[in-house]
């Protein structure tokens, strides 16, 4: 994708749907997520409103009855709709990247062509997967755009291309086990439906979980993966342990992880645990619900062993930090 112009649908997209739809076939794209846009952002001076609540920026959402607003996707609290920056008081306040109500509308814009929106709302119960299914028999939509592998297709609605819009899903999140979710998205994908033409968009072509997923390499992928765990000592290799401290005041947080941070490193000083990591970090997203939140990270082969020793000599549960023993996520 780096050497497309439209950096949202590669030339061999566009002639692909072009080619599917003349033919009378059946598209499934897949997208990142659900509602309309992931964020918004002044083309002008560059300012990207956030959530009043929580550090993410906020989504720009369509709902049924087309009426326009911007949301928190976190919180889901509502902000009105507006083209006019609050910095600059321009109005040059644009939308980045495809969520799948965008791409329904590009496609229905460029090709003429009605599309289905399958997402989490649609099939979050046997009943709303039965009644999906059902829809996907009689109507027989030539584009389906979902953001999951939700369902199993019915074997009455037979796939003929399957699109993937971003392999690159999970890469950018920065976490030790990102690369295997996005290795199991595809892979699992590419073994689930019974389609014969995939495309898959990607800014990394030569990552090794989306290459050995296209190759269907799953031995592959598994030797890479062990050496970057066993190198870093990463679950299987070493223990994780997460402790997460939050209050709606951000200078309590940060002197309550301060004082737990020092009590830590002379514990381990204390132990001669002296190949323990220790570190401080804010996880992904700082702010959640209006509260401030840190995490203090412990690796080691032995951090469990460790931590029983903390545990009875801090009392962690009296002073409200959150512990995540065997921790399988970093942010």
């Amino acid at each position: 994708m780096t050497r497309e112009l439209d950096y949202h649908f590669s030339e061999l997209v566009k002639s692909a749907i072009e080619k599917q739809l003349y033919q009378r076939k059946k598209i499934w794209i897949i997208v990142n997520k659900k509602w309309y846009a992931p964020g918004i952002i002044c083309t002008k001076c560059g300012h990207i409103p956030y959530c009043e609540r929580c550090s993410v920026p906020i989504s720009f959402h369509q709902q049924a009855n087309w009426e326009l607003m911007w949301l928190c996707h976190i919180c889901k609290m509502q902000y009105n709709f507006s083209t006019t920056c609050e910095k600059c008081w321009e109005n040059t306040v644009k939308t980045y990247w495809l969520w799948t109500q965008q791409v329904a509308e590009y496609v229905q814009n460029e090709y003429k062509t009605k599309t289905l929106i399958v997402d989490s709302d649609h099939a979050n119960s046997p009943t709303k997967v039965k009644k999906l299914i059902d829809q996907l028999k009689t109507q027989q939509p030539q584009i389906v755009i979902w953001t999951s592998l939700l369902c199993q297709p019915s074997k009455e609605y037979l796939l003929d291309m399957i699109i993937f819009l971003n392999a690159d899903l999970w890469l950018n999140i920065p976490d030790f086990n990102v690369w295997e979710k996005n290795f199991h998205l595809l892979y699992e994908c590419f073994s689930k439906y019974d389609c014969k033409n995939f495309i898959v968009q990607t800014f990394n072509p030569m990552q090794y979980s989306i290459r050995n997923a296209c190759r269907m390499d799953e031995k592959r992928f598994r030797e890479e993966e062990n050496s970057f765990r066993e190198m870093n000592k990463y679950p299987p290799y070493g223990d994780l342990c997460v402790i997460l401290y939050k209050n709606e005041i951000e200078e309590k947080v940060f002197n309550k992880v301060d004082q737990l941070y020092k009590e830590l490193l002379y514990l381990a000083q204390k132990y001669q645990m002296n190949d323990l990591e220790i570190y401080s970090t804010p996880p992904l997203i700082y702010k959640m619900f209006g509260k401030y939140r840190y995490n203090i990270i412990l690796k080691w082969k032995e951090v469990r062993n460790f931590m029983d020793v903390v545990y009875t000599k801090l009392n962690l549960n009296a002073k409200w930090f959150k512990i995540n023993w065997d921790a399988d996520t970093i942010v």
